[in-house]
């Protein structure tokens, strides 16, 4: 007989060796990664917070951490919240309509606390829902402290964990992604998700390295209050740190003494920006002509949204007008994990030569894939004057 029949089974048992050995290389994961509770972890507030066991009612206080939930729970982002405060309800029904959509039953039986901005809780809310986590963003403590929600909470047996995406945003969004991982029991999703944010981010900092930065003004919620109201932006906080993290010199870091504030258009004008940003969402109140940015595919709205901002009077004597250096952002990107998105866009815009093979768009379809949205949800998150 023949050696080769037996040299071919050698070779057919090494390749099925090989393919098993790579299937369990592959599945380990998703085992190695499940966390064990009890747990005591340390929140972006710097407290020691113990889980005792996998949170399965979960209180939100601040609505656009549905973001980041969208990515960990990928099956239905709302199958733990029991109560929360749906900001995008009021702030951006177009996109909260995508996600009620894709998921309706479970979307309808998280209840709106509708809690305070600043981290107003009620307390009886709260407790009747029979929580076991609170998600709260770090900016909202002090009210917490104030109110004594952590210690009456303690008492009850519900842990209060901080995360943040707004104060520090690329460096603590994806802190709070791997920190919501680990609590939840969803440690590969958050791990993939940090790992593609962080090798954008770096690809972003390789690419702008040494270039001088730009003067930028962010008109934030731009819009909101009709075409006569001008010009509400951020301090050292929010969009001003996405600014300072792609590349820009935010000029709202002197021109307010808080997080925000309002500046006059006269001011505007005397600071010179070399970019002027608005940032925009279909918000609900009737004298709103904010560009409808979010989960949307409504670009001819957004286009004539921007153009009518830039026509406002005075804006013609802006720097960055006159140079067609208007750039329009989502609003709610500030206070969401997805702000990868808006430093890639930002950093484009800055410096449209250094980054030339930067897609924001590609890195926002690639995120949305990430998530257990339908793969073809529309979105678009930004825009700048030169579109039209």
């Amino acid at each position: 007989m023949s050696a080769f029949p037996k040299i071919n089974q050698l070779k057919s048992s090494r390749t099925l060796a090989r393919i098993f050995s790579a299937f369990i290389f592959v599945s380990l994961p998703s085992f190695a990664s499940a966390t064990d509770y009890p747990l005591t972890v340390t929140d972006l507030g710097g407290r020691r917070v113990e889980i005792k066991s996998e949170p399965k009612r979960v209180v939100i206080q601040d609505g656009r951490d549905l973001f980041t939930l969208a990515l960990l729970d990928r099956k239905d982002p709302f199958q733990r919240i029991v109560g929360w405060n749906n900001i995008l309800s009021r702030s951006d029904n177009h996109s909260w309509s995508v996600f009620a959509k894709a998921w309706p039953e479970s979307s309808a039986r998280a209840t709106d606390f509708k809690f305070g901005d600043e981290g107003q809780l009620n307390l009886e809310l709260v407790a009747s829902s029979k929580a076991d986590l609170i998600i709260a963003q770090k900016r909202v403590l002090p009210a917490l402290e104030d109110a004594k929600v952590i210690d009456r909470m303690a008492q009850l047996g519900v842990p209060v964990l901080l995360v943040d995406s707004e104060l520090d945003p690329t460096n603590n969004a994806p802190q709070s992604v791997t920190l919501l991982g680990k609590v939840l029991n969803r440690e590969a999703e958050a791990a993939e998700y940090t790992g593609f944010y962080r090798k954008r981010l770096d690809q972003v900092r390789s690419a702008m390295a040494g270039a001088p930065p730009v003067k930028v003004f962010v008109e934030a919620k731009a819009g909101q209050k009709g075409l006569d109201s001008c010009c509400f932006t951020h301090g050292d906080v929010y969009w001003g740190k996405l600014i300072t993290a792609a590349g820009g010199q935010n000029l709202g870091a002197s021109l307010v003494k808080g997080r925000t504030g309002e500046v006059a258009l006269e001011t505007v004008l005397g600071a010179r920006p070399d970019v002027y940003v608005l940032t925009g969402s279909p918000f609900a109140n009737q004298s709103s002509v904010s560009p409808p940015f979010g989960l949307t595919g409504d670009k001819a709205a957004i286009d004539a949204a921007m153009t009518k901002i830039a026509g406002r009077k005075g804006f013609e004597h802006l720097k960055a007008i006159q140079e067609r250096r208007l750039v329009g952002l989502y609003h709610q990107l500030y206070a969401s994990s997805w702000n990868i998105y808006a430093v890639e866009f930002l950093a484009k815009a800055f410096y449209p030569e250094r980054l030339r093979q930067i897609d924001p768009d590609a890195t926002l379809r690639q995120v949305i894939g990430m998530t257990g949205l339908p793969k073809d949800t529309p979105a678009i998150f930004g825009a700048t004057l030169a579109t039209r």
